[in-house]
């Protein structure tokens, strides 16, 4: 039976442990990766933490090409310029305070 002793390691300042190579190859980290620690009663397990890439799902959106976007930019322009007749169109009221000899 090839029963395999573990690591016995002290505990430094802080509670700093350093990890042995074999268990960082184990796990596949290095410095500068992150693992996730778990506590299941008095048993605690080291895992590699997988960090999500923030950049990933933007490296695979399809990025407009120029025709798109003149497109979306007519499309706005011209959604401006029908709101602007519309409110243009509206009955504005005045208020006393808007004429000019109301502060005087």
């Amino acid at each position: 039976m090839n029963e395999n002793p573990g690591h016995v390691m002290e505990v430094g300042e802080g509670g700093r442990i350093h990890l042995p190579k074999e268990v960082m190859k184990a796990l596949g980290v290095g410095p500068g990766n992150q693992i996730k620690i778990e506590i299941r009663g008095d048993l605690v397990s080291i895992a590699r933490h997988q960090v999500r890439d923030p950049f990933a799902e933007a490296a695979k959106k399809k990025t407009p090409g120029l025709k798109e976007l003149m497109a979306q930019q007519e499309a706005r322009r011209k959604e401006t310029a029908k709101e602007f007749d519309k409110r243009i169109q509206e009955k504005h009221e005045v208020r006393p305070e808007d004429r000019e000899d109301f502060w005087r």
